[in-house]
């Protein structure tokens, strides 16, 4: 089994544990080649991804999809060349829509979700293929060491933006039309105050309460201009996301809190921005914190995230805002600290309490730490690819025995 993986940039931060099944996939026996998009003339990388004759490839968030021409027809060359396709994605696709028109066509893609709602953000872009599901992990590889002596009560992981300055910056650079105003606030709202709702079901929602002729008028923008609306939808899930962070930290004045990375707005009493320059800075705070105060954005709607997941392996205790899904992941007041996105007290009070108890935050993570050691390393995940790339060539292999008998 050949195997090569593309590499664009988007495999960093926390979708470099993806990398992890390569080494997986070369322990089972595979040949394994890396190609980085980011180095070298593209035609020379194709004429070595044409050279190696891999039987499947695979990138991140399909960002390593490449199309060819064939009687002047743009043709993904997965067909072209005859091996699969295979996208993890680690990220809310309506994202990456782009690099998906090309999916859409592709006989020969596999898409693979963290994220159960992403299979649907799938469908409505077009692609009808059936998407394998894995849950997020960690490559301790690529981790740090908890700290034995913590030093850092409780850190707030960013990027943290103000929602009126967002809101600002994308009128004043048109990125919204200001006549859909109405339709991205309302939305956004919505999901503000539904954290476990999903874009696609509250966008046809909402639209439909709007007058007629507002309706006709987007409809009609919409029809001209498909790709300027996923846009659409993307900032509103920025700008929901951003909304709820800022909502949480806005009642935290006077309490003494480290915000990670990149930071908009004004600092309330006690908060200071901890600035990062690389993924790794990320994870000597979080060794170093008690506990991490995590808001998921609505890029994560119904699943753990990976986030999460690096906070517990560093013994930092995720304090994370409660959803339906997360029981199955962690056990809350165990393995994290939960509380309800809209209820001011209960985030005060716990914040508090564990302040005033570091010692049962740092249970708490060790807890989580030994969850992530448990159930949330690469193998699995590598071993169940692994055995549906088995499939694929055994039936391959099957249907040209029939053929040759034929």
């Amino acid at each position: 089994m050949r195997i090569a993986f593309i590499r664009t940039g988007s495999e960093e931060g926390v979708n470099r544990h993806v990398l992890s099944f390569l080494d997986f996939f070369s322990q089972k026996g595979a040949e394994v080649m890396t190609l980085n998009l980011r180095e070298g003339d593209l035609q020379k990388n194709v004429e070595k991804l044409s050279e190696f004759a891999p039987h499947f490839v695979m990138d991140v968030n399909s960002t390593g999809m490449i199309v060819g021409k064939q009687e002047d027809k743009s043709i993904p060359i997965c067909d072209l060349f005859g091996f699969v396709h295979v996208s993890i994605f680690t990220d809310e696709p309506l994202f990456y829509h782009l690099s998906l028109i090309d999916a859409r066509q592709a006989n020969n893609f596999l898409p693979v979700v963290c994220d159960i709602k992403y299979a649907d953000s799938l469908r409505y872009l077009g692609v009808n293929k059936p998407a394998s599901y894995i849950t997020p992990f960690v490559y301790m590889h690529y981790m740090k060491e908890p700290e034995q002596e913590k030093d850092l009560g409780v850190i707030f992981l960013g990027p943290v933006v103000d929602p009126d300055l967002l809101l600002r910056s994308l009128l004043e650079n048109n990125q919204i039309k200001e006549e859909f105003l109405p339709i991205f606030y309302e939305v956004g709202e919505f999901m503000f105050r539904n954290p476990e709702s999903h874009i696609i079901p509250t966008f046809d929602y909402i639209f439909s309460m709007f007058n007629p002729s507002l309706q006709e008028s987007f409809l009609k923008w919409r029809e001209e201009n498909p790709d300027e609306f996923i846009r659409f939808l993307q900032t509103i899930l920025i700008y929901a996301s951003a909304k709820k962070r800022w909502y949480v930290l806005s009642f935290l004045e006077g309490i003494d809190l480290k915000i990670v990375g990149a930071f908009q707005g004004e600092l309330k009493e006690g908060h200071q921005v901890l600035e990062v320059s690389s993924h790794q800075d990320v994870l000597e705070i979080l060794g170093r914190a008690n506990m991490s105060l995590l808001v998921y954005p609505h890029t994560v709607p119904t699943g753990v995230g990976f986030s999460p997941i690096e906070c517990a392996y560093m013994e930092c205790a995720p304090f994370i805002d409660f959803r339906g899904t997360l029981p199955g992941f962690f056990t809350p007041e165990e393995e994290c600290i939960t509380f309800l996105p809209l209820d001011r007290a209960e985030i005060e009070e716990k914040i508090v309490y564990y302040l005033d108890n570091p010692q049962e935050a740092r249970e708490i993570g060790k807890r989580a730490r030994q969850k992530v050691l448990e159930r949330y390393l690469p193998d699995d995940r590598a071993e169940f690819l692994y055995n549906i790339f088995q499939d694929i060539l055994k039936q391959a292999q099957d249907v040209s025995n029939v053929r040759d008998m034929g």
